[in-house]
């Protein structure tokens, strides 16, 4: 039946990104970005991605090797770190990022951290599952944009408690510690 496939899809990938590393990147996405420019790239990069697990399948890892995708995200991982660390408080008086930028920035690291994600493994197996992709596919998608948008929420919370400088060296570290994180496991 198609809404078991929906609502299995939707509920078992919300419980599987809640506190996952892409929602914690998001959380500190949006203490950088506007909460809306995260939540839009991270939409994104999902609903590729859930589009391809769906209908691509195994064939996406065949031609992108597992050590490619970990060195690429912990490349960009560690990059966004130093990169968020040097940069000049004066910068931050103003107002947070806008435009093209950073929606690409959020939208390539959403991707590359979910490709071969417990999310999209877990897509996989429902599509095999179920005879009803489109159903899977949203379900998921769903789940993962629902979830985006909570970590927008609450990284835009959080960067009004704390003060943009110690926001800036907490999402810089939380971006290194994520950039080693890649690079072992």
């Amino acid at each position: 039946m198609w809404w078991k496939a929906l609502l299995t899809a939707f509920g078992l990938l919300f419980v599987a990104e809640l506190g996952d590393k892409t929602q914690l990147a998001v959380i500190a996405l949006a203490g950088r970005y506007e909460w809306k420019v995260v939540l839009a790239g991270a939409s994104a990069a999902f609903t590729l991605l859930n589009a391809l697990a769906v209908t691509v399948g195994t064939a996406l890892y065949e031609f992108l090797p597992e050590k490619v995708v970990r060195y690429g995200v912990a490349g960009l991982f560690l990059l966004f770190g130093v990169l968020t660390l040097l940069r000049r408080d004066e910068e931050e008086e103003g107002r947070k990022a806008e435009g093209h930028k950073p929606f690409l920035s959020v939208f390539l690291i959403i991707a590359l951290m979910e490709l071969g994600d417990k999310t999209q493994l877990s897509l996989l197996a429902l599509a095999a599952r179920y005879s009803y992709p489109v159903f899977v596919f949203l379900g998921g998608t769903l789940a993962l944009c629902l979830t985006s948008l909570v970590g927008a929420l609450v990284g835009t919370s959080l960067s009004r408690l704390v003060s943009p400088p110690w926001m800036r060296r907490i999402s810089g570290i939380v971006f290194l510690a994520f950039g080693a994180a890649s690079l072992f496991w």
